[in-house]
């Protein structure tokens, strides 16, 4: 199947097959006046003229600007919403599977290509329950959803050293022999799980295949840090800030800081000091932490604006955050993230002719049309 993407007025991308880091993140390609071809999913060729041949379809921009589509690294599975006659558990999943497949289509809607759907910590059902609601209900989607485990230690206290053996002896052994899982995330800082215990489980996950990552609890997040970079992991989520010694162990072992603008908007609190982070030679991604709490931003198009306007970010770093380093965080970069040969066909038609526009259309969704892996929002 060979597509044809005509009258590209702009094309904008980072570029790479993992995360930017610092002044890096600022390194992006912009073309005019090109086209795209895809074939059978995946980008072929970029330029202009480059199509030989007929193609089986071809899709006309208008003159429309053309991004990678978009990545959100940290999504929690939403809180259910209370309802008529599903009280019982058997109806209550049927229920969370139907309130996930509406937001999997919505992201879709958005140009948001890949997400990484975290399943657990003060909820019922339980994480494994979570896990597989939210693999089956991405089926016969082309949206990549990556599942994590996710223990946020809460309220736990007077069971922790009963919890942490259950976790190692029986849920992490659990989701490595059902294959629910691809990463672990586990809360450490103040009132959850300290960075001992953190370390204790995210090695009994290693151990079973799945990546670690730290989610970073707090203000004091050195301890979440350092833990982060010594276990190489993936992630560092929620960070706010972090201070020079965490953050050269952060860059040494590649982990992406994962910043959520979202959470400070709705909180009215500091934003993260991704501009520090930057200056520090570290690896931002922006994720919306939709799920998470009663509140939280459902859409990638304001948290990649909340990036550059309450955080400082320029256009062309917010726009890496949302698309590389988001899909990096997720391990996905060599497959996602930039339009390059040879990568996944994921991209967004903005319905805007300068992207300059952007940032005045905070709130509202600029996508014209979402393409994941070749396939079209209309023929999912």
């Amino acid at each position: 199947m060979i597509t044809l993407i005509s009258n590209v007025g702009q094309l904008i991308t980072p570029l790479g097959r993992g995360a930017a880091f610092g002044g890096a993140m600022g390194d992006v390609k912009t073309l005019r006046d090109v086209e795209i071809v895809l074939r059978d999913g995946r980008i072929d060729r970029i330029g202009a003229d480059v199509c030989q041949g007929t193609p089986d379809e071809t899709i006309d921009a208008g003159g429309r600007v053309v991004l990678p589509a978009l990545a959100d690294p940290h999504v929690h599975v939403p809180r259910l919403v209370p309802g008529d006659g599903e009280a019982d558990l058997e109806g209550s999943e049927r229920k969370l599977l139907r309130q996930l497949r509406r937001w999997y289509r919505r992201a879709f809607r958005e140009g948001t290509a890949s997400l990484e759907m975290k399943c657990g910590g003060e909820r019922d059902p339980d994480e494994l329950t979570l896990l597989r609601a939210a693999q089956e209900a991405s089926a016969n989607l082309p949206l990549r959803v990556d599942t994590t485990l996710f223990l946020d230690g809460r309220a736990e206290d007077a069971t922790r050293d009963d919890r942490i053996s259950d976790l190692i002896g029986r849920v992490i052994p659990t989701v490595k022999r059902r294959r629910a899982g691809r990463f672990c995330d586990v809360a450490c800082g103040a009132g959850r799980y300290s960075g001992r215990d953190a370390e204790a489980v995210l090695r009994a996950a290693l151990s079973a295949g799945l990546r670690p990552k730290v989610h970073a609890v707090g203000d004091e997040t050195e301890e979440a840090a350092r833990l982060a970079g010594s276990l190489n992991a993936a992630s560092i989520d929620h960070l706010s800030d972090c201070g020079a010694r965490a953050a050269r162990a952060l860059r040494r072992a590649g982990v992406v800081c994962v910043l959520l603008p979202g959470s400070a908007f709705l909180r009215g609190t500091a934003y993260p000091s991704a501009r520090r982070m930057i200056g520090d030679g570290l690896s931002v991604a922006l994720g919306s932490g939709h799920g998470d709490g009663e509140r939280a931003l459902g859409s990638m198009w304001t948290v990649l604006a909340l990036g550059i306007e309450k955080m400082r970010l320029t256009f062309e770093e917010a726009l890496t955050a949302c698309t590389l380093n988001a899909a990096a965080a997720m391990e996905n970069a060599d497959e996602t993230g930039t339009l390059e040969t040879g990568k996944s066909a994921d991209l967004v038609i903005l319905d805007m002719e300068d992207v300059r526009e952007i940032c005045g259309s905070v709130g509202s969704n600029p996508v014209h049309e979402a393409i994941v892996g070749g396939q079209r929002m209309s023929e999912s």
